[in-house]
């Protein structure tokens, strides 16, 4: 291989809320450039990953892909994990004219309409829609069938897009909106946050929530006095097993989604062998152990 290595430069949160996912994407990026290194690179050229830590702060991100691009001066930018550590990024992005690959980010490019970003994310062309359609469509085959959807959301620009697509589906299916409500990610008696939806009792209730919020909103439904018919939808946490090992029996009956799971009609040519080895070097780390929503899309 050429002396002269290709950088590769992104942000991930690797700390904070998001920790655990962008430990995950970290992990298997690295099992990415050993496989890629070992056939001799890019043109012929190592590969080297330059991964900056944006401690799941949407803030800082700008920052970082200014330091990347202008001080580091990477030959490729990657986008981080979500939203959060991609959104902010497309100005600096589009304005440089590079191309971008972001990791599960819902709709960020919907309205910018950039022909040089590419979503890893299976939602296809609506994702808004896509990401809940069968949480509403499961709720719509409930006997007796649910009348009624509140909407409870984490005040963040991750939710923004699943809510919408969420209104959409709801009205598709022909369920009433009673209420829609955002909690701040600072908040911690979530008994509160679900008792204040106690005079509109909805049939259903549609919660958009980052790994945290969805530990302290799913131990909390018990302890609130409300009953909706089905309960979940848009919520980061629950694919992951850390939160699956904290919350055990407490997720029996909850609808949310998932990108990827091991059964035969997802087992495309090579995800096994990664999955396999993701999980080896997972293990005593503090990234998630299974890594089935993360791994195969990273």
């Amino acid at each position: 291989m050429s002396s002269e290595p290709i950088k590769i430069g992104y942000c991930l949160s690797l700390t904070g809320p998001l920790g655990a996912n962008g430990q995950t994407a970290r992990l298997t990026h690295q099992i990415w450039q050993e496989d890629v290194n070992s056939r001799g690179g890019l043109l012929g050229r190592e590969v080297t990953l330059v991964c900056i830590d944006d401690q799941s702060n949407a803030a800082s991100v700008v920052g970082i892909y200014e330091s990347l691009l202008f001080e580091q001066q990477v030959d490729l930018l990657l986008g981080g994990y979500g939203n959060n550590s991609i959104t902010p990024a497309m100005p600096l992005v589009i304005k440089n004219e590079r191309f971008f690959i972001g990791l599960m980010g819902l709709g960020v490019n919907n309205e910018l309409h950039y022909d040089r970003y590419f979503a890893m994310i299976p939602t296809g062309s609506d994702p808004n829609v896509a990401l809940t359609e069968g949480f509403f469509y499961t709720a719509a085959r409930q006997t007796p069938r649910p009348k009624t959807v509140a909407i409870l959301a984490a005040d963040a620009d991750f939710t923004k897009n699943p809510i919408a697509g969420a209104r959409i589906n709801a009205a598709q299916f022909g369920f009433e909106v009673v209420s829609e409500t955002k909690y701040s990610l600072a908040t911690t008696n979530f008994v509160s946050v679900l008792q204040d939806l106690e005079p509109h009792d909805p049939d259903v209730l549609f919660l958009c929530s980052y790994l945290n919020d969805s530990v302290g909103l799913v131990r909390a439904i018990p302890e609130s006095g409300i009953a909706p018919k089905v309960i979940g939808g848009a919520m980061i946490g629950p694919q992951s097993t850390s939160v699956q090992e904290q919350l055990g029996p407490l997720l029996n009956g909850l609808v949310n989604y998932e990108y990827w799971l091991p059964t035969a009609k997802m087992t495309f040519p090579g995800v096994e062998q990664l999955i396999s080895r993701y999980q080896e070097r997972a293990t005593g780390t503090p990234a998630d152990a299974l890594g089935y929503y993360v791994t195969p899309m990273a």
